[in-house]
């Protein structure tokens, strides 16, 4: 019944519901990054402290009338608050465009919502909250449990038993854990972070493994022309970068530190960075219902990132998005510039 209504009341409603939840998301990239509430106290602005009222609630429609400006103390609101919202409306709508009225484009929205919050915190404080990489974990189970059910194309178990979701999930964030074991063989030092991980292998369980290597082959492309130029103009004007060096190959402290980092990767990170803290979250949830969870403010973060320092998070979350809509076309036309087209037939 509800696919039988106009494609434009659809349209409608999710852009309105985009736009609405992308208020909320603001909320997010300024609250969970400093360990605040996201419930308590209401909106207010963060200069003067003053309530808002509803009327000054309105996505993007309220930054507008007010010129861009507190109605109290005057101070110009940052651009990112009607941006987040129009981002966000602009993805609902195009999910709803590319997979129509049904349940996968429920799935799609929630997961691109938790990435658009996940790329503006990965940008300005360089980390990627567990929670959101948990939400979006959570979208692609779901979506992949529900297809099971249904009997969907697209959602069979693997082998007859394993869920295409969680192979996906432990297969991405395998070849990223790989790429930290990599990066500290080969620079001594950490090369990715977990939440890079960890959002790898949400990636995974919602996209098929096919669009989902195509978004980190897009990840990397736009991190090395943008990170790539961005690193340029970051330098100083004499050419260096001010960035620390690396340790000394021959201090033996040094060696022995990375040699268990190694061993803790290799032993047991690939099975906590798939479902271990995920189960831990959840045992937290219910043990902590209702109280608020202590974290660590950004001003307790002894990570001071350097002048070439480049979040990876944003560039995922722009190979994701991507992936979902040019992804197999993409791979369709790989398949025939390589040849292996006419191989697999």
């Amino acid at each position: 019944m509800l696919a039988e209504l106009p494609p434009g009341f659809w349209g409608v409603i999710a852009v309105a519901l985009g736009a609405v939840i992308g208020s909320f998301l603001n909320v997010v990239i300024w609250r969970m990054p400093r360990g605040e509430s996201l419930s308590m106290p209401g909106s207010h602005c963060p200069k003067c402290d003053r309530s808002l009222s509803a009327i000054e609630n309105i996505p993007v429609l309220s930054y507008l009338v007010q010129g861009g400006k507190c109605r109290g103390c005057k101070t110009q609101i940052h651009w990112r608050y009607p941006a987040v919202e129009l981002l966000t409306a602009a993805l609902f709508l195009s999910m709803y465009l590319h997979f129509g009225a049904v349940p996968a484009t429920i799935a799609y929205c929630l997961f691109a919502a938790a990435l658009v919050a996940a790329f503006f915190i990965d940008l300005a404080h360089y980390i990627i909250p567990d929670e959101l990489n948990n939400f979006a974990l959570a979208c692609g189970i779901g979506l992949d449990l529900l297809g099971i059910t249904r009997g969907d194309a697209g959602h069979a178990l693997l082998w007859g038993w394993l869920p295409r979701s969680v192979g996906g999930a432990v297969a991405c964030a395998g070849v990223f854990v790989a790429i930290q074991v990599l990066g500290m063989l080969a620079f001594r030092k950490e090369a990715m972070g977990d939440g890079d991980v960890k959002l790898a292998r949400a990636i995974g369980a919602l996209l098929p493994i096919g669009q989902a290597l195509v978004s980190f082959g897009l990840a990397i492309g736009l991190g090395a022309v943008i990170g790539g130029a961005a690193m340029l103009f970051r330098r100083k004007p004499d050419g260096n970068s001010t960035d620390e060096p690396y340790p000394d190959a021959g201090e033996e402290e040094d060696d022995e530190g990375d040699e268990v980092g190694l061993a803790q990767i290799t032993l047991w990170g690939l099975g906590y960075l798939c479902f271990v803290d995920v189960f831990s979250a959840m045992w937290q949830f219910v043990t902590h219902l209702g109280k608020p969870r202590e974290r660590p403010t950004i001003e307790d973060d002894d990570f001071a990132p350097g002048p070439t320092h480049i979040p990876f998070g944003p560039f995922m979350v722009a190979g994701a998005l991507l992936a979902v809509f040019i992804g197999d076309r993409l791979i369709g036309w790989y398949m025939s510039w390589s040849g292996l087209d006419r191989l697999a037939g």
